[in-house]
Formats: structure tokens, C-alpha cells, sequence
């Protein structure tokens, strides 16, 4: 099935049909769209964090192998002299290694963490102690059967810390080189300048695999404000501008992370505030962590769900106002799946597993998120191809100025995208060609429009049968 990029040749055509409608910056805004290239979606990585401590919910018969590409099982960490300790003493969990092997995915281990991160410095301060390090490493590789190592030093504090780092990593990935190439390296990095200021992010990726973006927390205890914990777009109304999903892609790119080593983190967990609503001051700091089931829970007990349709991602209010909980659905994580396909990213990564398991052990946001990522191939192509034609919502939508119409097509058609406005006024004409099987996008920038703010609505006809979607344009 073949991805439809609009031709130039087209364009004729289309402008012909356009000029019938609209004139001046919209028309060259329009044409510009269509002679655009449609980004090619590469395979998509599912990384799910493996929380050992966890194992009794979920052990590893019990973790959906199907919808992830790698696992990561956290945490070991280092020891001042270069040493490798466990948080229970236990690890490697061959079960989960010999099963996700068994189903063609790889296993690293997480090297770190929030709270075991305090003996990197000391242990990667010289070359000999980053060489012992990087021995227990290789002997853990080797001796459990694991195929690579997740580095997550939360974080660096001060440039001595950040050239440590870096010889660390360059150092790693050559001894990896000597004996077994296929070893990966990943890293778990903050999502904004704050954590990530002392990552050479741009030398460490000729090393680095790619990079698990921890795009969540931007809004906890510390806020002052309830907030979303991780927000696809920042809302213009946020009071601390604490950041989102697409800042952060926008940061790392700065940074020199290229766009096919990032991975975009999502969390499975929620996070509760004593607080009114959205953006209202929290009365007290305390915060909490529910998972998944704890959220479906509160929904039947009461509590009312909220779309933030700028952000992108839900809330949940008590039924008596006072506490506000963050969470990701299943809306919200096929939307980010759908971003990083959009964006070409590297794929998604979850922490952690566990807190997307209901209590009768289904796990529908990672089944999502394994469905939507796994209808990527390694061409860029969607399938399987649709028994008839479908119109998919724009995205992002509302959108301010740059949306994506993208729509499906069992065989070769004539297709009609056309604009409208809630009085049914055609405000233009997107599409009035013969387009391929499969899926078509046709990107839509209205930053130079004469649009105002407000709803409009496009619509497909293919043959007689006819779709339409909203869409609503913020200025």
C-alpha cells in the first residue's frame, strides 16, 4: 500500500479548481501544501520500562510481548568503584528474556534511575573507574543474555559531570565495538533544559542509539499549580509554561538529537493534586501516583472527565472540586503514537508497564499504543489496506496553524477534499484529483490565510459517498 504524496503535476489542476473559491495568500498557502512532500514514517520503537520491584503484578508471563519492541528492566546501579548493585538484590529475570527473545524483542537493562544515580560521578570520574564499570557491564550482558545497557544518571550536575558522561559513553560504546556490536545503548534524558542542561546531547548521539525522552512531570508537587503531567502541546494558558510533548521534540532538536534517535516517553501513571481544576492553585503540595484501574475507578465513583483539546490529553475533576488527577487514555496515547509517526520520531517509550494493567489483566492503553505504532512497516506504509474508504480527524486539531487531513482509499479513486465554514460556505478547495490505494495526507497551513478563528468542517466525497470532520482554527 502506497503512501500518497501530491505531485506537482497536480497542482494545475488543483489551482484551476482553487481559483473558483478563493484568492490571494490562501491560494499560494494551498498550493504550497500541495506541492509539500508527506514525511515517511520509519518503523516505530515500543519501549516499555519493566519496574523489577513490580514483578508480583505483573510478572513476566503476564507482560504483552506483541505490543512492544524492547523492555527495559530497571534498575541495577553503580557503586562508587565501579561496581553493579541491584535494588533487590535480584535481576535478570530470565523468563522475561528467554520470552521476549522467544517473540523476536530485546532486553536492556536500566542503569539508574531517580534514586540510585548518586555514585555516577564517583564512578565514572576517571578512566580507570569508568573501566571497571564498563567490565561489570559487559559481564552483565554476557552473563544474563541481555542485549544492551538503558543509561539513566539523573543528572549531571556541573560540566565536570557532563565531560564524564560523555568519555563514559564514548567509552562504552567502543568497548561494545570489541565484543558484541549488536549491544545497544540507550539513555533516559529529561525533557527540558532544566534537567538536560549538562548533556552534550549532540556527541553523545554519535554513540547513543537513541535517546528515551522522559516527556512527562512536567507538572507535580512542586508546581504550586494542578497541571497536565505530560501535555502533547503546551496550552497557552498555562501559568508556569512548564513545557509538553512538543517543546521538548523542538529542545532536543537545538540540542542536536536527531529526529530518528528520539523516543518519546510516555507515563502510564496519574497524577493526583489537591487542587479546584486545571491551572488553580493546589491547596496543599501533597500529590499521588494512581495507575490506570485506580483512574477508571474514580470514573465510576463520580468523578467527571475533561479533553483539554489543546493539550491534548484528559483530567478528571471530584465530584466536590477539590482534587484534579492528570492521566493519559487510550485517546491520548494513540494521539502521541500518531505525533511521533508524524514527526518521524524514533518511536515511543512507556514507564512503567505495570501501571497500564487493569484488574483483569488487560493492558488497553499499551495495546494502543502497540496497535498504532505496529501499522507502521519499515516503508512507511499503513495496513492493512481498508475494505472502504475512511476520513481520519485532522491533526493536530484545534490547530494553530499547521494541521494534517489524512484520509484512506481501498482502490484508485477521484477524490473532492473540500473546506467549509459553519454556514456551509466553501472556503476551499484542498483535493479534486484521482489519488492511489492507500492513505493520503495533505498538510494544511493556514498561518497566511484570510481565515479567522472559528470551526470549519472539510469534507471527502469519493464517488457518490461523502465525509466530513471539524476542525477548529486558533489565530
Amino acid at each position: 500500500m502506497n503512501t500518497f504524496l501530491v505531485q506537482k503535476q497536480n497542482v494545475l489542476t488543483a489551482k484551476t479548481k482553487l481559483q473558483e473559491n478563493v484568492s490571494g495568500p490562501f491560494f499560494f498557502i494551498l498550493i504550497l501544501c500541495l506541492c509539500s512532500p508527506v514525511p515517511v514514517a520509519a518503523q516505530q520503537k515500543v519501549v516499555g520500562y519493566y519496574a523489577s520491584w513490580k514483578s508480583g503484578s505483573l510478572p513476566p508471563n503476564k507482560v504483552s510481548y506483541a505490543h512492544l519492541t524492547h523492555i527495559n528492566v530497571a534498575f541495577i546501579y553503580p557503586l562508587s568503584e565501579g561496581s553493579l548493585a541491584s535494588l533487590d538484590g535480584g535481576i535478570p529475570f530470565p523468563q522475561l528474556v528467554n520470552s521476549a527473545h522467544a517473540t523476536g524483542k530485546k532486553v536492556l537493562i536500566a542503569v539508574g534511575g531517580a534514586t540510585n544515580s548518586s555514585f555516577f560521578p564517583a564512578a565514572t570520574q576517571t578512566a580507570a573507574t569508568r573501566s571497571v564499570l564498563i567490565n561489570n557491564m559487559v559481564d552483565f550482558l554476557q552473563t544474563n543474555g541481555y542485549d544492551g545497557i538503558d543509561i539513566d544518571w539523573e543528572v549531571p550536575a556541573n560540566t565536570a559531570q557532563t565531560a564524564q558522561l560523555t568519555a563514559f559513553v564514548q567509552e562504552l560504546r567502543a568497548r561494545f565495538n570489541q565484543v558484541n556490536s549488536s549491544w545497544l545503548i540507550t539513555m533516559a534524558v529529561p525533557p527540558t533544559h532544566f534537567g538536560g542542561q549538562h548533556f552534550e546531547y549532540a556527541q553523545l548521539a554519535d554513540h547513543v542509539d537513541w535517546f528515551n525522552v522522559m516527556c512527562y512531570d512536567f507538572y507535580g508537587s512542586w508546581s504550586g499549580f494542578a497541571g497536565h503531567n505530560a501535555p502533547l502541546y503546551q496550552h497557552p494558558s498555562d501559568p508556569t509554561n512548564a513545557g509538553a510533548d512538543s517543546v521538548s521534540v523542538a529542545y532536543m532538536l537545538s540540542r542536536g538529537v536527531p529526529k530518528s534517535k528520539f523516543v518519546l516517553g510516555i507515563p502510564f501513571y496519574a497524577v493526583q493534586f489537591n487542587a479546584p481544576g486545571l491551572y488553580q492553585k493546589m491547596t496543599n503540595t501533597a500529590t499521588s501516583n494512581p495507575g490506570y484501574q485506580d483512574v477508571v475507578n474514580n470514573l465510576g465513583a463520580g468523578w467527571r472527565y475533561h479533553w483539554d483539546s489543546v493539550a491534548q490529553v484528559p483530567y478528571l475533576l471530584s465530584a466536590n472540586s477539590t482534587q484534579f488527577i492528570s492521566f493519559e487514555d487510550t485517546n491520548s496515547v494513540k494521539r502521541k503514537v500518531d505525533f511521533s509517526v508524524r514527526q518521524q520520531l524514533a518511536g515511543v517509550m512507556i514507564w512503567e508497564l505495570s501501571q497500564g494493567l487493569m484488574n483483569n489483566g488487560s493492558q488497553p492503553l499499551l495495546e494502543v499504543i502497540g496497535r498504532e505504532a505496529g501499522k507502521v512497516t519499515s516503508m512507511g506504509e499503513r495496513v492493512p489496506l481498508p475494505a472502504r474508504f475512511q476520513l481520519f480527524g485532522n491533526y493536530p486539531n484545534p490547530f494553530n496553524s499547521e494541521t494534517v487531513i489524512r484520509f484512506s482509499l481501498p482502490q484508485a479513486s477521484l477524490v473532492s477534499l473540500r473546506v467549509f465554514d459553519v454556514g456551509g460556505r466553501e472556503k476551499g478547495v484542498l483535493l479534486d484529483e484521482m489519488c492511489p490505494a492507500g492513505i493520503v495526507s495533505v498538510p494544511f497551513d493556514a498561518s497566511d490565510s484570510f481565515l479567522s478563528s472559528g470551526v470549519y468542517f472539510y469534507q471527502l466525497a469519493v464517488q457518490d459517498q461523502r465525509r466530513s470532520n471539524k476542525l477548529v482554527l486558533i489565530r
